[in-house]
């Protein structure tokens, strides 16, 4: 005759045994603790496979005629250490207000102090020898209505760029109907403003 409380004793023990077992397998994996998630591997951003990275290059706030801000990138083309200055070829682009298929760069020519980074020298036009011409301006020569805006940003480099100190050059915000009170054309020297605050952060690390 079978002895059913004995039999249900067995069950209950068994039970028990079996939820032990189960307990110490999970708790003998885990060491008790919990599994953290892996942290991310920082990876190198991908290059293209045809892409050319290069280092003679920097950022700048290119500002448009309406006052907004977009960080571009100019171009080191020639880059010539003397003893006592720097000398640079920088393109960029100015003026993004033309149709798409006018919007030429310019090439500035700059050369900068190496004992305090101020302007030496700074052309669209001619070396500071006169023999040859480095520099190149891309923007617009006279206005919708004539205005001489090239006579304009000549006379913007001469009276406030040249010869200008890092600090100085650095604390110009950007004009608005400033610089040309005749039409408010300001993007050229808005622009070559901010270039030059770009190449003063570029000059300072190789030279500083």
């Amino acid at each position: 005759m079978i002895d059913l409380k004995r039999t249900r004793r067995r069950a209950v023990y068994g039970a028990m045994a079996l939820l032990s077992l189960m307990v110490f397998a999970v708790t003998a994996c885990g060491n008790g603790e919990t599994t953290a998630a892996p942290e991310p591997v920082d990876q190198e951003p991908t290059v293209p496979e045809h892409a050319i990275v290069v280092e003679n290059a920097f950022m700048f706030n290119h500002v448009d005629g309406h006052g907004g801000e977009t960080e571009m990138p100019a171009y080191v083309l020639f880059e010539y250490e003397q003893l006592n200055t720097v000398k640079y070829q920088v393109a960029y682009v100015a003026c993004t207000c033309r149709a798409p298929n006018k919007n030429y760069w310019s090439v500035a020519y700059v050369e900068l102090s190496k004992e305090d980074g101020s302007v030496a020298y700074i052309s669209y036009d001619y070396d500071a020898d006169g023999e040859y011409t480095p520099g190149l301006y891309g923007d617009s020569t006279n206005s919708w209505d004539g205005t001489p805006v090239r006579e304009v940003f000549d006379g913007f480099i001469d009276e406030t760029l040249m010869g200008g100190t890092q600090e100085a050059i650095n604390a110009i915000e950007p004009m608005h109907g400033n610089v040309d009170v005749f039409t408010g054309a300001t993007v050229t020297p808005n622009n070559a403003v901010r270039m030059l605050q770009g190449l003063f952060e570029y000059h300072n690390r190789r030279y500083s």
